[in-house]
Parts: structure tokens; sequence; C-alpha cells
């Protein structure tokens, strides 16, 4: 096929003119899966900042034309490139395209996929017969292969992390499917002569140079989801192989020095093969998703692999909220939420909050606890941040495995970053170690420090299972220092207020208390928190983590309780819920209690309760009850000082703003510093590690367990 035969378009792309613009009606967007999961999931080499809009592929009618420009008019069916996904689009009229007759709509809509695709192919210079392999049957390696056999290529051998495709893809023009972990052998005996990497993967790049020919050619099509690292580069000199990048954002340059709008050229291109039957594509399509129901898509999208491609139809959507007339000064919808949090930065340094050093019971430190950090991803922001408006601590090192993690937050804070773990723990200056690393770090690190002669700090919980807990407690008694448990929430002033108050037999006896924690928590943060400052497995791994909902969140409730009514867990009764039934951590957990004063307890978390944000905390006695969250409350029939009886009071705390992770770490340097035992001890810890470690017992077996016993058998 002679591609010139659409003559020369203007090389310059615009923008910014209304009369270079044509707004459009849309019908159906496009869903390219492995690029809208990347940038759900917030991978690398996404837009992380704020807003984006994911989509880049529609079709629908034309609504306005003002340049009668592009060959399109009102009314015309046209496909839009570079547009999210929208109801109407106002695109810049080179990325508006005729449809032409026979192409369906919902086909059309893939036009800036097809440009993405077709680009690459053309830049393989595929000769008539030249057998192509294609890495990846993804969307963009699905469309690829089908352009590449349009082109002529004969044989296609497609080659995918797994079956899931494999149909699909021997279906439409594949010769030969392969599994690259079961076919190697199979995969470097391919020797092709062109060879087009579109999975986006990093460690894909060697699989490619491995199915490559002598003299080769391996277009490298798909958006890197991360840095190739160990590239061959002796077998791709040895092989003489010709590596070509073809992102699509190079189109732009391209166009400048041909005088061609390529972009355009490859749009038009992708509709001809279509319209003349060179390329089906129906089948990419058969998901139909409804764009009121994006949210329940992208969940899906997040946890399954196996969708090739997708299209919204707008269609269904009522004509009134379709296309509405605007006004000049109509506000934006501001109640929307959004259900993923943003990247961010290490923050400025801050001064010291006020309030710390007048929290009611403040001791005080000679000098400052020097403290190091190890580990400085999601939760460390705030650790430093609490460490640095503490009177009485200061940060002075930082260490993480990924050294600009690092070296950010010593930056902000005038810390040093050290390079290695042994190297922050041989520092004179290091008094302390908090350690803010994943769960299954804490007692080897631990150990470690405290062997060291440093004390230990764990940001919850103690461990990632009892046994470990326990050698940490020990490790820390032989070293002679002190260990603590990050439990910052007791000291809220809402907290502090509902302990004297029951200490002053506000509620009397206690005899019951419930907990509600119903989050939604993005997929993104099961591999990289609520930063997404490091991508890493370990939040999804029980092996590393100990658990889900129930270690990760609800153990600061657990210690809470203990913390206000003193009292112990005497029988736990559990339930554990995944989400995804391959999940190894869980979702949703549900707990029975009962206390060894007989009080009864309920306990329910979970972090995949779509569109919820909700924290209820409670416990009552014979005399009253309180409520510390949502919203703290006391009711009490007692004649306390300050309060009425028989009516509900607010727990309105008189030093509002206080920074409560700051006044952990403050009281642990009063208390270490004056030879004391830590507010939050390492027993206190156990103590919630054999809560917890009870809840899984009892799920897994379906009976009560103790946590009592198990603190006792060392068995």
């Amino acid at each position: 096929m002679d591609r010139a035969r659409h003559g020369p378009a203007s090389a310059g792309r615009h923008s910014g003119c209304p009369q270079r613009e044509v707004t459009v009606e849309i019908a159906t967007s496009a869903i390219s899966p492995g690029t809208e999961r990347a940038h759900y999931l917030r991978l690398p080499n996404t837009v992380k900042g704020y807003p984006f809009q994911p989509g880049y592929s529609a079709a629908g009618v034309v609504l306005s034309n003002p340049s009668n420009r592009f060959g399109v008019e009102p009314g015309d069916l046209v496909a839009v490139g570079n547009v999210g996904h929208m109801s109407v689009a106002t695109a810049r009229g080179d990325d508006v395209y005729p449809i032409p007759d026979g192409v369906p709509l919902e086909e059309a809509a893939l036009v800036q996929v097809g440009v993405i695709c077709g680009q690459g192919v053309r830049r393989a210079a595929i000769a008539e017969g030249e057998s192509v392999a294609v890495l990846g049957a993804g969307l963009i390696g699905a469309i690829a292969a089908r352009l590449a056999t349009a082109e002529g290529a004969r044989p296609i051998t497609v080659i995918a992390r797994s079956h899931a495709k494999e149909s699909s893809a021997l279906a439409h023009g594949a010769s030969r499917f392969l599994v690259s972990e079961e076919h190697a052998h199979e995969i470097e005996a391919l020797e092709s002569p062109v060879v087009i990497e579109a999975t986006g993967d990093p460690a894909a790049l060697r699989t490619a140079i491995a199915a490559a020919g002598d003299g080769a050619r391996v277009v490298l099509l798909g958006s890197s989801r991360g840095v190739t690292r160990d590239i061959p580069t002796d077998v791709i000199r040895a092989k003489r192989l010709r590596l070509i990048g073809a992102h699509a954002v190079s189109l732009g340059i391209e166009s400048r020095l041909t005088g061609t709008d390529l972009q355009r050229h490859e749009g038009l291109t992708f509709l001809d093969h279509l319209a003349a039957g060179r390329l089906q594509i129906a089948d990419l399509l058969e998901d139909v998703v409804d764009p009121r129901e994006a949210g329940a898509f992208y969940r899906r999208l997040a946890s399954s692999s196996e969708l090739i491609g997708a299209r919204y139809d707008w269609t269904v959507l009522p004509a009134n909220e379709r296309v509405a007339h605007a006004r000049l000064f109509r506000p934006p919808p501001l109640s929307a939420r959004g259900i993923d949090m943003e990247h961010r930065p290490v923050p400025a340094r801050r001064s010291s909050l006020r309030s710390v050093a007048d929290w009611p019971g403040a001791r005080r430190a000679a000098k400052p606890l020097r403290i190091g950090l190890m580990g400085c991803g999601d939760i460390a922001l705030l650790n430093a941040d609490a460490i640095h408006a503490a009177p009485r601590t200061e940060l002075v090192a930082c260490f993480d495995p990924v050294e600009e993690l690092a070296r950010e937050i010593a930056a902000a804070y005038d810390a040093v970053a050290c390079s290695t773990s042994d190297a922050l723990l041989g520092r004179p200056d290091v008094d302390a170690v908090l350690l803010a690393v994943p769960h299954h770090l804490h007692f080897p690190l631990g150990a470690e420090a405290a062997s060291a002669g440093k004390h230990v700090i764990v940001e919850k919980p103690l461990a990632h299972e009892l046994e470990a807990g326990r050698a940490l407690v020990e490790a820390a008694e032989r070293g002679g220092v002190s260990l603590s448990v990050c439990f910052p929430q007791r000291y809220e002033p809402a907290v502090v207020e509902a302990r004297r108050l029951i200490t002053e037999g506000a509620v009397g006896e206690v005899t019951g208390m419930t907990l509600r924690f119903l989050v939604d928590k993005p997929p993104s943060y099961w591999s990289g928190g609520f930063s997404g400052r490091a991508q890493t497995d370990w939040r999804r791994t029980r092996a590393k983590s100990g658990g889900g909902v129930l270690i990760m969140n609800l153990s600061h409730s657990v210690d809470l309780f203990r913390h206000l009514t003193g009292l112990e867990a005497d029988a736990v009764v559990a339930q554990t819920q995944a989400e995804q039934p391959t999940s190894e951590i869980e979702d949703a957990v549900s707990i029975t209690v009962r206390y060894v004063n007989g009080a009864i307890g309920s306990i329910h978390g979970a972090t995949a309760v779509r569109g919820s944000a909700t924290t209820e905390l409670r416990l009552w006695g014979r005399y009253g009850q309180i409520a510390i969250e949502p919203k703290p409350l006391v009711y009490t029939l007692r004649a306390l000082h300050g309060l009425r009886t028989g009516r509900w009071h607010s727990l309105v705390p008189s030093r509002d703003g206080i920074n409560s992770r700051a006044v952990y770490f403050d009281q642990l340097a009063a208390a270490i510093g004056a030879g004391m035992p830590p507010d939050v001890t390492g027993h206190d810890g156990l103590a919630v590690q054999a809560f917890i470690e009870a809840a899984y017992r009892s799920a897994a077996a379906g009976e009560p367990i103790s946590p009592r016993s198990l603190l006792e058998d060392r068995a």
C-alpha cells in the first residue's frame, strides 16, 4: 500500500486557537487497559500530577467546526485522537478524522491506538513475507500484530507472559503463540528479522533481544513502566541488532523533519485499513462500559490483566447529561472526591508545635534524643516531620535502600543520608533508631540496633508475627535499651480526655466496646502506599506484612482500647475475607472479643468499601458511654465536675492542633532521658501482637483463641 497517497499535511500541530478546533459529541471512547491500568496504579513513567484525564481516543459526531477545515462539518461521524474520556470534546482539527463508509463507530474510536501502533510498524520497515515477532498480547500488541499482517508480514509470532489472550491472537493473524517463561528455547530459536516490543515491561527487552535474529530490527513500541537494567549489550553487538525507539511522541519531531503531519497520516492509514477490510478489530472492544460505572470498572481493571480492550458508551447517558450549554460564570463542581491520594513530596521544614511541650504530663528531657530513621518511604514523611516538631527529638541520619528517598528526607531536615544500615548504626550521634520499614524487617533490624546499643522505636505493629515480636522484646532487654512501638493515637486530645473520664468513673466498669473502620483504599496503595514515593509489593505479601487491615490499621485501635480501659482480651473469635480469591491478606475482618472482666467487643474493619471513609470507636459501661470517633462525645449518669448527668456532652479538646505523633516522640525522649520506661513499651506492642495473632489463628481454625495463652505458650 502506498501510504503517501494521503498527501502532505501540515507539519505543525495546532493548539489553542478556536478556529483550528472541532467540537465533537462523543459516542464512544476507547479504553487502553494497559495504559490506563498503569496510570490508575501510578506505576513508573505515568502522570502523577493533578488533574489527570484518562483516555486518548474516541469517536462521535461533529457539533461545531468554526474553520470549516479538516474535511468535516456538523453532523459528520468522526474519529478523534488525543482526547480524554468525556461526553463532549473540543479537539485540535488535525486530530479529527472523517470516518470512511462502512467503518463502525466503535472501531474508529481506536484511531489514536492505531496511530501508536501504525508508526511502530512503519518504522520496522517490514518487507512482504517477512516474519515478525510481537511481544505483548494486550491492545497495543494485538493491533500492532494485526497491522503487521495488513502490511504483508508472514508469519506472525506473538509472545506473552500467559496464555490468557492466546485464542484471540491465533484467531486474528498470529501463526504461533509463545509464553515467555514456558518457551524460552523456542523464542531463542525464532531468529526473527523484526521484533516489536509492545508490553511496557522493562524486563521485556531481554526477551525481545532473545527472539531477534542476526541484524534484526527491534522496535520499542511500549511505554516502559520502569527502568530496564542489565541490558545485554554484548548480545546486541554480537547480533548486530538495531534498536528503534518508537514512542508516539516522537512523531512531532519526525513531522517537522519531513514536512508531513505523520500523526494524521497514521490515523488516516489506520481508518483506510478498516475500510478496506485489511484490519479486523471488532473483537477487541466487546467489553462495553457505562461511564457512570467507571469506578467499578477501574477497580476491576486494577486487579485483572486479562482484558484486551474496552470502550465507554456515552450514548447511555441522558441527552441533557451528555451535552449542556455552558454559562459564563458557572462554578465548577467541587463535591466529587477522587479515590487516589496525590503524590506528596517531602514537606518543607515546619516550626515546632508550641502545644507539644504543653501536653498534660509532659516530661522534660535533659538533652534531645537523636534519632536515626531506617526506611524513608510512605510513613517516614509523617515521622520525620513529627521528630522535627517535637521539642526534645532531633533527626540526625536516614537510610533507605532507595538512596533517593533517604536523601530527600535528610535534605529537608538537615540530617545525613547513610549509604548502608551499618553506617547508620555505627554513628555515635544516633541514640535511637526508628524503624519505618516493612513489618518482617522489624525484628532483624531492631535486633541489630539493640545490639549496637541504640534504643529501638518501631512503627506499628511490633512485628509481622508474634514470635518475631517476642524475639525483638528479648533482644532489646539483652541490649539494655528501650523499645517502644509508635502508637500516637494515645496522645490525641479526645483520647486524653476520654481516659481521664474513664478513670474518674464516667462510664463505670467498662462492659462493651465497638469499632468500625471502613475505608476504600485505592489499588495503588498496595504497590506504593498513599504517597506513591516507593514501589513495593510488601503490603500484599503475608510473609512480609503479616496480614491486611487488622495488622496494618486496626492495631492502632486494639492498643487504644487497652490504653483507655486497661483491659486485656481473654478470647477472640474472628472471620477474615479477601476481596480477591488469590489475595494473601485480608481486606475485611470481623472480630468478637471477650475481655477478662466479662466485657464484650466487636471489631469490623474493611479497606474495600466503595465510597466509604468511616471510623467509629465507642465504649460503654453501667453509668455512661464515650465515643471517640467520629465525633468525641460523652454521656454519663455520674455527677462529675463539668458534666451534667443524663445528657450528651462534646469532648471539646482544649489543645486543638496537637501533632499527636510529635507528642509521642517528645514523651519517649523525656522517658529515655530520665531513665524511665516509655509510655508505650515493647510489652504493650507484644500484647497487641498477641491479639492480632489470636484473631488470625481463630479465623483459620474456626474457634476462639486466647491472646493471653499465646503469650504464655512459647510452643
